[in-house]
């Protein structure tokens, strides 16, 4: 590691536990001093971080194992030469293991006092989205960025003996590293364009002395106190607010604070995993009920597949039901619009009878206990109407015949009994 990666990393804000990084003080004067560390090539690669825990998920089952991430080292966003690995590495890491059926999910084995703030909460981020269970654990410090990390799990578990849970906060120290550059014989000139007037203006006060540190801090550390809490109360909803004034608690405090979900050791969180996919995962078994009409659908029965939950079914198979229920859809709403053509043609209907009701009294003088009130009734008041008629004179027609075709010389159509031709006579 350079001057100029040290420069990098210490001149930015940190979630970190203070002691935790006085500790690191000495690597940093042996970089100042020359004394740097083993920057040479037969430096060796560093081990993967992810090992996988020899834990069966049951007795007699070596279907699935868990994978354990250590985390021991102070948190910072990028690979460090003959350092920390970077949380993008660990991310890559897991990466792997999301498609490997062969693992139940991830141990996070947290012994960290924190670190940088840049590159934290996207690891959290991730690990809030990963797909199997991630359980974090620690027996010694799990404070500030890595606390953050650590509480993205689906569960905490701390060693009853564990140093420092919490330190949920940030803070910054910037160094001033223009005198070291002067006595290595080179002095720094800084310049800023005309119009970059706001440009790293905060720090460049905090620089002036102490009295200027209040808009670094409002404008660089705040804001993310602001989003680390946040977090925190989004992660674990029943945290105790009191932690987040950023004090430190030993493990059984911390499961009294709400930091941590339970006391137990490294093979307990690991337990823990295979218990929560377990859940996520069923086993298979056969079902209890069969579904003809589904298997139908796809083209096969469910003997391949099945759940205790339910059953799997392939994109194909997918497809082939979405199609179906597609179809169903389709012919349920022509059904429906077919049910309201029926009733619109009803209603006209039953307009149309009562209009002939209507017509029927009218026309026939029909009112009160006569009057009729359905179609067959109006049907029937018009046949008693055109009875009576047909009994009355004329109701018949006359035949037009000539008076020589009668003994009397008379049109048949001329009643001679009639009183006015009996005077003729």
């Amino acid at each position: 590691m350079s001057v100029s990666n040290l420069h990098s990393l210490f001149n930015r804000p940190w979630y970190i536990e203070q002691n935790y990084a006085q500790g690191h003080m000495p690597l940093v004067m042996g970089i100042l001093t020359g004394n740097t560390l083993g920057e040479k090539d037969d430096v060796k690669k560093k081990p993967s971080l992810v090992r996988l825990a020899d834990v069966q998920a049951s007795p007699g089952s070596t279907d699935t194992r868990v994978a354990v991430l250590n985390i021991k080292n102070p948190i910072v966003k990028h690979d460090q030469f003959c350092g920390p690995q970077g949380t993008k590495s660990m991310m890559r890491q897991l990466d792997r293991l999301k498609g490997d059926d062969s693992i139940a999910g991830v141990v996070l084995d947290i012994d960290s006092g924190g670190g940088q703030a840049y590159g934290t909460p996207e690891f959290y981020d991730y690990l809030m989205d990963y797909p199997k269970p991630v359980v974090a654990y620690t027996d010694g410090l799990m404070c500030s960025a890595a606390y953050y990390i650590g509480s993205a799990s689906s569960e905490i578990i701390a060693n009853k003996r564990a140093e420092a849970i919490g330190s949920i906060g940030a803070y910054s120290q910037l160094f001033d590293l223009d005198g070291f550059y002067e006595k290595q014989g080179v002095k720094v000139h800084t310049m800023y364009a005309t119009k970059s007037t706001e440009k790293n203006k905060s720090y460049r006060d905090a620089m002036k002395g102490e009295e200027f540190y209040g808009s670094y801090i409002k404008e660089e550390l705040d804001p993310l106190v602001d989003n680390f809490i946040s977090d925190m109360q989004a992660a674990r909803p029943n945290i105790n607010s009191e932690v987040f004034k950023g004090a430190t608690y030993s493990g059984e405090k911390a499961l009294e604070m709400g930091l941590v979900d339970a006391l137990g050791t490294l093979d307990t969180a690991i337990q823990r995993v295979f218990e929560l996919s377990e859940k996520q995962n069923p086993k298979s078994t056969q079902m209890s009920k069969n579904y003809p009409k589904i298997e139908t659908v796809i083209g096969k029965t469910f003997a391949e597949g099945e759940a205790a939950n339910g059953v799997l079914l392939t994109e194909t198979e997918a497809e082939a039901v979405e199609t179906r229920i597609a179809t169903l859809e389709s012919d349920a709403a022509a059904a429906v619009q077919a049910q309201t053509d029926l009733k619109t043609a009803a209603d006209a209907s039953v307009i149309a009878n009562q209009a002939l009701v209507d017509k029927a009294n009218e026309e026939l003088e029909l009112s009160g206990d006569q009057a009729v009130t359905d179609v067959a009734g109006a049907i029937e008041a018009y046949q008693t109407k055109i009875t009576a008629l047909g009994a009355k004179p004329g109701a018949t027609h006359t035949s037009g015949k000539k008076a020589e075709d009668d003994k009397t010389g008379m049109p048949d159509y001329v009643d001679l009994d009639c009183s006015i031709y009996q005077t003729i006579k």
